[in-house]
């Protein structure tokens, strides 16, 4: 089939002309479609029967960013490197991604389960929702996905083959552009912030051993693969149905089309920074000072548990290794401190570019007045600062735990 670009009547047809949708939707009756699409990059189709319960998600690649248009071309091919990480994260964690249906590479579209009666987590987290099992659940998954992916799983001919696939160059670029070298460097660049922080970024610009930190973590970003990672994972890309009595809510993750081979710190380091990201912008979103002391609290137990989870699956998994090299205590340990390393450089990266460059957060632009979105970047800028440059003394998790929130008031869970 020659790709074309779908829309609201064309994607009902598209779905139709499938052999896979006889099994999913009751094609002898009528189907709807919805445009869903919240994201940059993709539209998303919601397709329905009209007088039944059934429905699937399509999500297509378009030849240029959807946010941007035209001016802004990018390859459809990030459609296949969804698919084929999907299909992994759906092996290793299944419950945890939506189930993948099919993949269609001419019109670079995916369809999926459809998550309804979820919703993107970001903006809950926001308002004050707490979700009890968000932190136990991304670390499940970070462990079962990174472990499944990583030479000790697969061994070390698998793992060559497999990294083949994954040759993620245009989305690897982006990522190196936007969180790893324009912030941090003069013009010309992309860079998006409020005129007030002008004098803070260029304090931190000025800083040569920050300059060269995240030079390290750019390079370890190119070189380090070990593992598959979802290469863009923050409270945008998860979604969770309504709490139960417990607070517990089925969590699935989302929108992996960044993924590529590289250091598995950096999705444990994207994660913890946007709960930070949400725990610095309370200041401004909760009504008082003790429900903000309270919400705090609250992402502050969430980052330790999705560490603490993701180290323990780790280290059970190494434990079942086929070579024993892996089940070695010291080597388990230097490991995972270099894994939380890696995490503390880069969330602090991402604390920083979602103040000052290209892409930023609602945690953060939906501060209102100018002064409090004024005063969450400052302090985004210094406690990124902070976890980079520290990251090389982060030893425990309470290390890393302690620059995260210096001046932030998290309290006890």
């Amino acid at each position: 089939m020659e790709y074309r670009i779908l829309d609201l009547n064309s994607v009902v047809a598209y779905v139709r002309s499938r052999p896979e949708a006889a099994a999913l939707l009751g094609l002898a009756g009528p189907l709807e479609a919805q445009e869903i699409s919240d994201g940059n990059l993709n539209p998303v189709f919601r397709v329905f029967e009209t007088h039944g319960p059934r429905s699937v998600l399509v999500k297509q690649g378009l030849p240029y960013l959807r946010v941007a248009g035209a001016a802004w071309p990018l390859s459809r091919e990030r459609a296949d490197f969804e698919a084929r990480s999907l299909t992994r994260q759906h092996a290793a964690a299944p419950g945890r991604v939506p189930r993948p249906y099919w993949h269609d590479h001419a019109m670079a579209v995916n369809v999926m389960e459809d998550l309804r009666g979820h919703a993107v987590i970001r903006s809950p987290l926001i308002n004050g929702t707490r979700l009890e099992n968000l932190g136990e659940t991304i670390g499940a998954f970070l462990a079962a996905t990174l472990y499944a992916s990583s030479d000790f799983a697969l061994g070390s001919t698998a793992k060559r083959r497999l990294v083949t696939q994954f040759q993620n160059v245009e989305l690897c670029d982006l990522t190196e552009a936007l969180i790893l070298t324009e912030p941090f460097g003069p013009p010309p660049n992309r860079n998006n912030f409020l005129p007030g922080l002008q004098a803070d970024l260029a304090d931190l610009q000025a800083d040569v051993e920050l300059r060269s930190a995240v030079a390290a973590l750019k390079h370890r970003f190119m070189t380090c693969g070990q593992a598959l990672l979802h290469g863009d994972l923050h409270t945008g890309s998860v979604m969770g149905g309504a709490p139960d009595a417990r607070g517990h809510s089925d969590l699935r993750v989302i929108d992996s089309e960044f993924a590529f081979f590289g250091p598995m710190g950096f999705d444990v380091g994207l994660f913890l920074a946007n709960l930070l990201l949400c725990a610095v912008s309370q200041a401004g979103h909760a009504p008082d000072p003790v429900a903000c002391q309270h919400r705090r609290a609250y992402l502050k137990w969430q980052m330790r548990t999705c560490w603490t989870t993701f180290e323990g699956g780790f280290r059970r998994q190494l434990e079942g290794a086929a070579s024993p090299s892996w089940r070695e205590p010291g080597f388990q340990d230097d490991l995972l401190r270099s894994v939380l390393r890696d995490a503390s450089g880069y969330a602090g990266c991402e604390l920083i570019r979602r103040t000052v460059g290209f892409a930023h957060v609602p945690d953060y632009d939906s501060l209102e007045p100018e002064a409090a979105r004024l005063a969450a970047g400052r302090q985004n800028l210094s406690l990124g600062r902070a976890l980079i440059l520290g990251a090389g003394g982060t030893h425990t998790y309470d290390d890393f735990e302690r620059r995260a929130w210096t001046g932030l008031d998290g309290g006890e869970h």
